[in-house]
């Protein structure tokens, strides 16, 4: 046999054993690309969000770029040396930079990996650029509010408006329809320790992004809170910490480290349940008028900044947020104003407790009950009774504690009883906007 045949058969040999090492170790699917969230818009600023895996080989580079008609635009073209089986992208887009117009346009990405024959993803996606703003104007008049109060601002925002509402600080309160030419109603709250000064702005928002702010007049009345100092006794803790420990595992231990725990984790825990449960709310406007008071005493005042002491030394700091009422033992308890129960369960420092959703953001609390005559999911009108006053949760003696709530932040409870202020800073903003 020939030299010549020897090395072809070396080669064909090479050949297969390359072939079989691509079968059995090799990589012959391209990377996945997957987006963080469908992108059927960019606006003026577009954050795009996307990730490249691939199990068995390296990612070396990803390239993104748009398609507008016969004009390209390379927006990233980006390497990775050291390689890595996932890279999570974020890159911002904007279109009028790149010398794009609004209409329609292919967003395309394309990755590779390191194996031997540079597998290549390529994914072209159909988007359309807007980068037109919504549009959006103030209609109400008058806009008092006091640190811990509520306020209602009346508006119109154009229809390709995805979400609008009131922007207070970092905090987002939800407008919603109440006319159909477009009226919108936007209750927010201005937080018991709001920043001084404080951020007060009308949003919009549309699909692709696009946010327009404008400000609008506003007048903030401050106020000073109660200061009250709160003896723990022994007893208290003998008689309640028995039944959080029942409830929680990670509370055990000496009874004043419990109380700790219950009146701090536990607390921002709580909070954090009933701000999730107010976080969706029915659109339509439930309640009518004034909203009912309990009969009885008024006990602890909302937003009581509290300082507590056991055997004479300072062991925590809280807030009070709502209005405690005494009445006798087990007394009655009447819906609020007409609305759908959300919540009717235990919350740890609240006890037995009942939620109602009375429309386009507006909530109320009630807690510490020793029963709950309501279930989840039905409808309450004003003056229904939905339990019974209690001593569940962090409560030393029966009573009710009363909170209202816009869209998740406890406001004062004695705004929503008057019907003056009702009058005054709601009915009288609606009704020339619903008469027209």
């Amino acid at each position: 046999m020939s030299k010549r045949f020897f090395f072809l058969t070396a080669l064909i040999l090479v050949f297969v054993l390359i072939a079989i090492w691509v079968v059995i170790k090799g990589d012959l699917t391209p990377p996945k690309i997957i987006f963080s969230k469908d992108i059927g818009f960019l606006g003026q600023n577009q954050e795009l969000g996307f990730s490249v895996e691939d199990q068995k080989s390296k990612i070396v580079s990803i390239q993104v770029s748009i398609r507008q008609g016969n004009n390209e635009k390379k927006i990233s073209n980006l390497d990775f040396p050291k390689g890595g089986h996932k890279q999570d992208i974020k890159l911002l887009i904007k279109p009028l930079v790149l010398g794009l117009k609004d209409g329609k346009a292919t967003l395309i990405i394309s990755a590779r990996n390191s194996f031997l024959f540079k597998n290549e993803s390529l994914v072209e996606k159909e988007v359309i650029i807007d980068t037109l703003p919504p549009q959006i104007s103030i209609r109400s008049l008058n806009h008092n509010i006091n640190v811990g109060g509520s306020c209602l601002v009346l508006y119109t925002v154009s229809k390709d408006a995805l979400k609008s509402g009131i922007l207070v600080g970092d905090l987002f309160f939800e407008g919603y329809p109440v006319t159909p030419d477009g009226t919108h109603a936007a209750y927010f709250a201005l937080p018991w320790n709001a920043s001084n000064p404080i951020l007060i702005m009308l949003m919009a928002q549309d699909s692709a992004g696009n946010i327009t702010k404008i400000s609008f007049p506003h007048l903030i009345l401050r106020k000073e809170f109660r200061e009250v100092k709160m003896d723990i006794s022994d007893n208290f803790l003998n008689q309640k910490m028995p039944e959080f420990s029942a409830r929680y595992d990670n509370l055990r231990g000496e009874n004043l480290d419990i109380y700790l725990k219950v009146n701090d984790w536990l607390r921002k825990e709580c909070d954090r349940k009933i701000k999730a449960v107010c976080s969706k709310s029915h659109p339509q406007r439930l309640w009518e008028g004034a909203f009912l008071r309990m009969e009885g005493s008024p006990e602890a005042q909302y937003a009581d900044k509290r300082t507590y002491y056991y055997q004479g030394r300072e062991i925590d700091k809280q807030v009070h947020l709502g209005v405690d009422i005494a009445a006798l033992e087990q007394f009655p308890v009447k819906a609020a104003n007409n609305g759908i129960i959300v919540f009717a369960d235990y919350v740890g420092i609240y006890g037995n407790s009942v939620i109602i959703d009375h429309g386009q953001g507006i909530f109320s609390l009630s807690s510490h009950l020793s029963s709950i005559k309501v279930k989840y999911g039905v409808g309450v009108k004003k003056g229904d009774i939905i339990g019974n006053t209690g001593t569940t949760g962090l409560a030393g003696g029966d009573h009710l504690h009363f909170s209202m709530l816009v869209h998740g932040t406890f406001v004062n409870p004695k705004e929503w009883w008057d019907p003056r202020w009702i009058k005054d800073n709601i009915t009288a903003k609606l009704q020339p906007a619903q008469s027209n």
